[in-house]
């Protein structure tokens, strides 16, 4: 089976399962409820997107991929598709260089759960800052909710896979149970 297919397959398996099983979130006194993972591996897999916030913010790209596997695939909030690590560090690293240069993002909350032996999915909010489209046109403050599919490696947490998306706030606040 290819990686492609068996990412796909993963993700697809995700997202079966993902009302089946158990949520963690970190709480304000550092504490993992139940999540399926370790208490150590959900520290573990929160310590890689503290750390990608951080290279996030000083635009340091070389260190936000640090976590990824080589064969890592991601979709951006405009739906570009990205297929391997080089592949991703060379669309950031532009990206960091030129529009998101001065942009800053704050973690809001992290929510890890097992998927199976040895993978994991993260759901994130952050806070982002304003910043000028490569259209010109400005995108003003907001949340983006991102996920990561990530899979325990001999050498620790490794992200296969990256989603992000902008928040409709109007949209989520009018919804029955969304969050």
């Amino acid at each position: 089976m290819s990686k492609a297919i068996a990412t796909s397959s993963l993700l697809l398996a995700a997202s079966l399962v993902v009302f089946a099983t158990g949520v963690v979130a970190q709480t304000k006194s550092g504490e993992f409820p139940q999540s399926g993972l370790s208490e150590a591996d959900s520290k573990a897999i929160l310590d890689i997107i503290k750390a990608q916030e951080a290279a996030w913010n000083k635009h340091d790209m070389d260190a936000f991929t640090k976590s990824y596997r080589d064969d890592a695939e991601g979709i951006n909030i405009a739906g570009m598709y990205w297929r391997g690590k080089p592949e991703l560090l060379k669309h950031l690293s532009d990206y960091h260089k030129t529009i998101f240069k001065d942009l800053e993002e704050t973690l809001e909350e992290v929510k890890v759960h097992s998927i199976g032996d040895r993978y994991a999915i993260a759901v994130s909010i952050w806070n982002v800052g304003a910043f000028i489209a490569p259209n010109g046109v400005e995108v003003p403050a907001c949340r983006h909710r991102s996920t990561l599919v990530l899979a325990k490696e001999t050498d620790g947490w490794k992200v296969v896979h990256f989603h992000n998306t902008t928040i409709d706030e109007a949209a989520v606040k009018g919804a029955t149970g969304a969050r």
